[in-house]
């Protein structure tokens, strides 16, 4: 009774050794954020973005600034105009307002559905060079570097994949 117990004993340890082996993948993380931030293909989707966001921006701006000169406009003339003249004039400065928010809410709009497309084609194009990178490094889990507290610098591939996606795009960036 005694040997069966040191056998089961001696046959669940090495079972656990056996799991603690097959457990040792080979783990990496990347900061995604970074990636988009500093790569070529990166840089270059953000500056389109800017000079679309920049575009609107003036855009917005100058009918703000004719909007403002049109209240200066009423309120300058209130005293002096018709009661019906002047309510006939607020009533065209509301709907101007009102068209400029809406020309403002669908401008961020398609600002922002333009943001989320350029970002999905970077991930799309981005992510066969990382599943290239892991085959070939032999990498099993890759993680995003927000998620991890701490972690060995060799276990960061950030700064390789920033290589790798600026020589692919080199043309392009």
């Amino acid at each position: 009774m005694y040997l069966n117990r040191k056998f089961f004993v001696f046959f669940i340890l090495f079972f656990f050794k056996f799991n603690l082996i097959n457990a040792s993948e080979k783990i990496a993380f990347l900061d995604l954020d970074y990636v988009l931030n500093n790569s070529n293909l990166g840089k270059k989707i953000y500056n389109d973005l800017e000079s679309i966001n920049n575009k609107n921006l003036s855009e917005l701006k100058q009918e703000e600034k004719i909007i403002i000169e049109k209240k200066d406009t009423i309120n300058k003339t209130k005293n002096i105009t018709s009661k019906e003249k002047l309510e006939d004039d607020i009533e065209k400065f509301n709907q101007e307002v009102d068209n400029y928010k809406q020309k403002k809410n669908k401008l961020m709009s398609e600002f922002q559905k333009i943001k989320k497309t350029k970002l999905d084609n970077f991930l799309k194009v981005v992510s066969p060079l990382i599943q290239d990178y892991m085959v070939k490094n032999s990498i099993d889990i890759l993680f995003d570097k927000k998620n991890i507290f701490i972690g060995k610098d060799s276990k960061d591939i950030t700064n390789d994949i920033i290589e790798i996606i600026n020589i692919k795009f080199e043309s392009d960036g």
